[in-house]
């Protein structure tokens, strides 16, 4: 434990740090991205296991992309904060299930997988460097991953089990309940979202484009009490291209590998930015996995 506490303590001093942030930091997560912490894959990634019919990522390839993926957001005119990888884990650079940002400041995750809590440490302290205040922690016996969590301005939404479906790996009910009672501090309500067995995180099948527009997998999702947003449907087959990341108003990135999905899209009115995020996907990570989004306008 001693040579993973200073493994995760040298990330403080590695990668590129943007500049410090003041409040209001995400007010809603279809605000215009204006700063997000990454993290460098490294050949480990090969390691994560695939989901069902699909072959495991090749590290080179989803370095290759990833990369993309930054300079794509700085084009965009985003501050990205990349980060170095100090454990050389292979879910290392899944950032985004380190931490919720919420207006006022972050609430550290409890990842399910034990292995992977020693990263939360690496993202704490990229948000120190930011300025970002701590406003809670999931401690045990909670669990929580934060893709798992999406931010409608008032309203967290948190993805749980449908009925009958049994536990779901992700979250478990004292993570869900250390949130929606740090949330509450700041006048922020909670709602569930019952999720099908198969879905590995909310964030998969659920994400906000729009301040009242959700893109969606319908199936996997339920969203009847939903019924005052938009929605945008992926075709099936494609469910989990609803896995995109907002850059603002109906603005997103998504996984070129959806190319049915990206058409429905530009569709419906929404400015896609598509990139290859394949070997990514191939894992059940989005681009909304790999960026933490820390200041949103």
């Amino acid at each position: 434990m001693g040579r993973d506490r200073n493994l995760a303590g040298n990330a403080e001093l590695k990668g590129v740090i943007a500049q410090p942030l003041a409040p209001p930091f995400v007010v809603h997560d279809a605000g215009v991205l204006a700063s997000a912490i990454v993290l460098r894959p490294t050949g480990a990634i090969d390691q994560l296991a695939p989901i069902k019919g699909e072959p495991s990522a090749i590290a080179e390839r989803a370095l290759e992309a990833h990369a993309i993926l930054v300079a794509t957001l700085r084009d965009r005119g985003v501050a990205v904060t990349v980060l170095d990888p100090a454990l050389d884990l292979p879910s290392e650079s899944l950032v985004a299930d380190c931490a919720v940002l919420l207006p006022q400041g972050a609430v550290i995750a409890r990842p399910s997988a034990v292995e992977r809590r020693i990263e939360t440490r690496a993202i704490e302290a990229a948000l120190d460097a930011l300025g970002i205040p701590i406003v809670g922690r999931i401690e045990a016996p909670g669990l929580l991953d934060a893709t798992d969590v999406t931010l409608n301005g008032d309203v967290v939404y948190v993805g749980v089990p449908r009925a009958g479906a049994g536990l779901r790996a992700r979250s478990n009910e004292f993570g869900r309940k250390q949130l929606e009672a740090i949330a509450a501090q700041y006048g922020i309500t909670t709602i569930e979202l019952a999720l099908a067995p198969e879905v590995l995180r909310l964030r998969n099948v659920f994400n906000f484009i729009g301040r009242e527009t959700v893109v969606v997998a319908s199936e996997l999702v339920d969203i009847v009490q939903l019924s005052n947003l938009k929605t945008v449907e992926v075709p099936r087959g494609e469910e989990f291209a609803a896995g995109v990341l907002a850059l603002g108003e109906c603005r997103i990135l998504a996984n070129l590998r959806y190319r049915e999905s990206v058409a429905v899209f530009r569709k419906a009115k929404v400015a896609v930015e598509a990139i290859d995020l394949w070997e990514f996907g191939k894992v059940g990570a989005g681009p909304f996995s790999l960026v933490l989004a820390v200041k949103r306008g």
